[in-house]
């Protein structure tokens, strides 16, 4: 029995990731909660062929601690997205308060969860979620975690465009340090397997000092 629970199940990444834990054999029990919408997003997924039962809360009536408890699994896409013309500290201005409240109900309502922040800039969300939990005084180092494997995805595919074949970016492994902070070094010197590297310096060969803003 596991219960998820996507907090900003609403919004653009959360609705698919709340369609992909629908799909997940695993998941019985499919918390969504968002400031609107919701209802309609649990009510479409409750549709699909899989055990999970879903329910879609508001704010009103408690629906913060109605999605969250007995969750096993909470994970945060909320938030607003970077805009054109904003910079990381304008998107943490306004996405900071968000993760905060969120934060507090998860400290409240589901202590035990393993709590997965999407919300962006995630290298400072997550802090603010750490430092919540202290507040509270259930704060487990291995219960948190920040989502950043976009990066890696995407260095991923961008070795497969240089390399022109983009069946290959699942095989393709390169480390990402930094993610998500104004620039992002991509350690292209290190891909694996090691002949995408040959081949990839053959094309560019700038690739070994990559350093790209993501």
């Amino acid at each position: 029995m596991v219960k998820a629970v996507v907090l900003g199940a609403a919004g653009g990444i959360g609705q698919p990731l709340s369609l992909l834990l629908k799909a997940n054999p695993l998941v019985t029990e499919l918390g969504l909660y968002d400031i609107v919408n919701t209802p309609g997003v649990a009510a479409d997924l409750s549709h699909i062929s899989t055990p999970a039962k879903v329910e879609g809360y508001l704010p009103p009536d408690d629906g913060l601690k109605k999605a969250l408890t007995g969750a096993d699994v909470v994970v945060i896409p909320a938030g607003v997205p970077r805009k054109p013309g904003m910079t990381r500290d304008d998107l943490f201005k306004i996405n900071a308060g968000i993760v905060r409240d969120l934060a507090t109900g998860i400290a409240t309502h589901a202590p035990k969860a393993f709590v997965l922040v999407i919300s962006n800039p995630v290298n400072s969300t997550v802090p603010i979620v750490a430092e919540v939990f202290k507040k509270h005084g259930v704060f487990d180092p291995k219960r948190l975690f920040g989502v950043t494997t976009l990066d890696v995805v995407r260095a991923s595919t961008f070795v497969a465009e240089i390399l022109g074949d983009l069946t290959k970016a699942p095989s393709i492994v390169v480390p990402v340090v930094g993610g998500h902070s104004g620039v992002t070094v991509r350690i292209s010197s290190q891909i694996s397997p090691s002949s995408y590297l040959f081949t990839s310096l053959h094309i560019s060969p700038h690739l070994t000092s990559d350093i790209i803003c993501l």
